[in-house]
């Protein structure tokens, strides 16, 4: 008897046991499949816009900012959405502007990267957009002023040409007449009037050659700067406009996204 009622003891014991643990996995909270794990890595990046974007960084150090931009514009167009590039793209276009100076396509590129870069990155603080916004707005009026006097200076190559032809042609005829005596005898009115043109002209020639020199040099520099720029259109491929259709990421889904480069 006591050997029975025990092992009823047992057994009951067992089925409560049995039914507590039952109602504890019931009660206990599934794990979501969705949520992401803790410590999981972010998607990876195209290794093709890793490499362009690791490349440009040694070009820019090297000083060889044109290609670098080359480099950074095929990172973007591999990574739309990654903002390390087009922060670099806005550096090596201020290089440029400081260097072919007044350059006012190069400031206009680093303004519209400046803006590309806040709409990817909105959620920095209000002061630093505050300043971003002040640097973008300033650096649209520096455009504008660098191509008034781009082209002011692209007007300077016919009066230069014509000063410097001027000044040579006056120069010379001044210094022949001094330089040589004519062959019919002159009295000394003549004479004196003879060498105080030959006086005058050296003068004048002389005196051309500043301004025909300064105008030589505004629009030589304005060409310059022209020839570079012809030279960045050319080494980045921004001659002519590309258009390509390809896949894009946006908040909330994706698409098909329309990309217009010039």
């Amino acid at each position: 008897m006591t050997l029975r009622s025990d092992t009823r003891r047992s057994l009951a014991r067992s089925r409560r046991l049995a039914a507590l643990v039952s109602l504890a996995v019931v009660a206990a909270p599934t794990p979501s499949l969705a949520a992401p794990a803790p410590g999981e890595p972010a998607p990876s990046r195209d290794p093709s816009a890793i490499a362009a974007h690791a490349h440009a960084q040694g070009l820019l150090r090297s000083g060889d900012d044109i290609e670098a931009v080359a480099r950074l514009d095929l990172a973007i167009d591999l990574e739309p959405r990654w903002s390390a590039p087009l922060r670099l793209r806005a550096e090596a276009f201020a290089k440029l502007a400081e260097r072919y100076r007044p350059g006012a396509a190069f400031l206009s590129a680093r303004a519209i990267d400046l803006e590309r870069l806040n709409s990817l990155e909105p959620d920095v603080d209000a002061a630093t957009r505050a300043q971003q916004t002040a640097e973008i707005a300033m650096l649209h009026a520096q455009a504008r002023e660098a191509r008034e006097v781009e082209h002011r200076r692209r007007n300077l190559t016919r009066p230069a040409i014509l000063t410097i032809t001027a000044s040579a042609v006056v120069t010379v005829s001044g210094g022949l007449m001094l330089g040589f005596i004519p062959a019919t005898p002159l009295d000394a009115y003549a004479q004196r009037r003879y060498i105080y043109a030959g006086a005058t002209m050296l003068a004048v020639g002389v005196a051309l050659a500043v301004p025909a020199i300064t105008l030589g040099v505004l629009a030589g520099r304005q060409g310059k700067r022209d020839s570079a720029l012809a030279d960045f259109n050319v080494r980045t491929d921004s001659r002519h406009a590309h258009i390509r259709l390809a896949p894009a990421v946006v908040q909330g889904g994706g698409g098909m996204a329309l990309h217009l480069r010039f």
